[in-house]
């Protein structure tokens, strides 16, 4: 392995420590049922497996960040098996839209329906949910960007929109694909840095730690600023990489 893709690795596994060491509390926040689910399975697993699970995800910083070509390093099965295993697990964790869905089906089905014999925790938990949509997010990522970021919103149609903005004198864009069927938002971040060679086309925070892809499902009314807020948050950091890799590099 070349010198300057191990730092790389050991630069991220440094995010994944920090991550870690404040109980993922981020990531809990992050309004996205897979996201909580890697956690929780994560959590699940001996200490030794959590560990070596660890490091996998960060050997995959050289190619996310762009500073390698895609292919260049051996595939990781472990990181397979545990991806499938999350998948295949059982879980609480359900999307906003599906969890409302099941209720409405309950009322209108009613005792011969499908949802009849929904748990009470989950027809609590509809219940109580405080829908938003694609709009009211929208809304609220141009007006967080702009004051943030100084970034223009561009429509690039079929719900998908182009933000361009600036931090700390970084240049990034994010894609943002609000028009999924299960997914309320996805985001996509490229940052492109000459003098470290970061060149990344389809990054988000979840994935460059390796519990989540960037797809939010569960985005309510009473959450979506806190929600945007954060994706703010992951955004900056992502930006910041370029200059801290420099930083770190030379200690």
């Amino acid at each position: 392995m070349k010198a300057r893709s191990r730092q790389w690795i050991d630069c991220v596994r440094s995010l994944i420590a920090s991550e870690v060491d404040r109980g993922w509390e981020r990531l809990k926040r992050t309004p996205s049922t897979f996201t909580w689910r890697c956690l929780d399975y994560l959590d699940s697993l001996p200490f030794d497996r959590q560990a070596s699970l660890l490091d996998a995800f960060a050997e995959r910083a050289p190619s996310l960040l762009g500073v390698e070509p895609l292919g260049t390093q051996p595939q990781n099965h472990e990181l397979g098996r545990f991806y499938a295993e999350v998948l295949q697990a059982p879980s609480r964790h359900v999307s906003a839209r599906l969890l409302r869905g099941m209720l409405a089906a309950q009322r209108v089905d009613g005792p011969q329906g499908p949802f009849a014999r929904l748990p009470d925790e989950i027809v609590e938990r509809a219940t109580a949910l405080k829908p938003t949509n694609a709009a009211q997010i929208r809304k609220e990522v141009k007006r967080a960007f702009q004051q943030r970021f100084g970034a223009s919103a561009i429509n690039q149609g079929a719900g998908n929109w182009l933000y361009q903005g600036i931090h700390q004198g970084q240049p990034f864009s994010v894609l943002i694909d609000y028009g999924g069927m299960g997914d309320q938002l996805r985001y996509w971040v490229r940052i492109s840095d000459a003098s470290t060679g970061i060149d990344t086309r389809t990054l988000s925070y979840e994935m460059l730690l390796g519990v989540g892809i960037g797809h939010w499902d569960f985005i309510t009314a009473d959450t979506l600023p806190d929600a945007i807020g954060l994706l703010g948050d992951y955004i900056q950091d992502l930006a910041l990489i370029p200059s801290q890799f420099a930083a770190w590099a030379q200690t």
